[in-house]
């Protein structure tokens, strides 16, 4: 299936990654347009980020294989080398052709990028012990969300604004947690998760919380900027983005996403790989739709 092939290859949390950065960049903008240096730099993320998500899983299945889904497993038995040798070449190969391009002679934003890639593989590995960060059941959230946070508003001429950091922290927190809840059988054997240790429904509360106040931040945002500056067509990012959060929001609501999270395995592939990451997308459609209304 397209679904699966698209989850699977990590070519669809690339997108969502690419998007994610892109709104960053249009968050702080006085203007609503991306220069060419800044659609490198979001280009940059989501190939950084197809090849973390790769090199995570080439590593699992390599050293716990059955740590994995069947479905995950069958198509990464056939095709991890191809993945792996694909998202590498693209990385490096991007690199190469901008490198004057994407702020590397700026040292802060080299060591923020080699300090998010350390902080990637340790995720997925660490000497000494078996399964890397991820096993530390309190830690595992916060480094993801700490880590997309970071990729994904470190600009090279600007640094981080920090509310907009708190506000993509706090929503891809949210948004990973219901990937724990769909594991919750295939990690018991190997590690312990916020699931296990209070429940599924708890977990789903504090992801959706978690979402809603990513949500308000966004919302404030852009009602103290309405006030200051007026309703301006740039002032609608915040609000964009507040609009995915309420989406997240009610794709989780407790009546469908426990049943979707917890059913058949391609039922839950398809809920979280498919349309969970699909929300980080979401602000594109959002905007795509309001230019196409304007238009007509």
């Amino acid at each position: 299936m397209i679904r699966q092939f698209l989850s699977f290859t990590q070519i669809w949390i690339a997108l969502g990654a690419f998007v994610t950065t892109c709104f960053s960049w249009l968050w702080a903008a006085d203007l609503f347009r991306l220069d060419h240096g800044d659609m490198l730099v979001a280009i940059w993320v989501s190939c950084s980020t197809g090849l973390g998500y790769t090199l995570q899983r080439a590593i699992k299945h390599t050293r716990h294989p059955h740590a994995m889904p069947t479905i995950r497993r069958t198509f990464w038995d056939r095709w991890k080398w191809t993945m792996v040798v694909g998202w590498v070449g693209l990385w490096i190969g991007f690199n190469i052709a901008f490198v004057a391009d994407l702020g590397w002679d700026e040292p802060r934003r080299l060591s923020v990028a080699i300090g998010l890639g350390l902080a990637s593989l340790t995720y997925a590995f660490v000497p000494l012990m078996n399964g890397g960060l991820r096993k530390v059941s309190w830690l595992k959230i916060p480094l993801i969300a700490v880590v997309w946070a970071t990729a994904t508003t470190h600009h090279p001429e600007h640094g981080i604004d920090p509310i907009l950091w708190a506000q993509r922290a706090l929503f891809i927190a949210g948004l990973t947690l219901p990937f724990d809840i769909r594991d919750i059988e295939i990690d018991r054997p190997h590690m312990t998760t916020i699931p296990m240790v209070t429940s599924a429904k708890r977990a789903l509360n504090l992801s959706r919380n978690l979402i809603a106040a990513a949500g308000a931040i966004s919302f404030l945002v852009w009602v103290c900027r309405c006030m200051q500056d007026g309703l301006k067509p740039h002032e609608a990012i915040p609000l964009a983005l507040s609009a995915q959060c309420l989406w997240a929001h009610w794709i989780l609501r407790p009546g469908r996403a426990l049943a979707a999270l917890q059913g058949e395995e391609s039922v839950r592939e398809n809920f979280t790989g498919w349309h969970l990451d699909g929300v980080l997308a979401a602000p594109f459609l959002v905007i795509a739709s309001a230019f196409l209304m304007l238009l007509l």
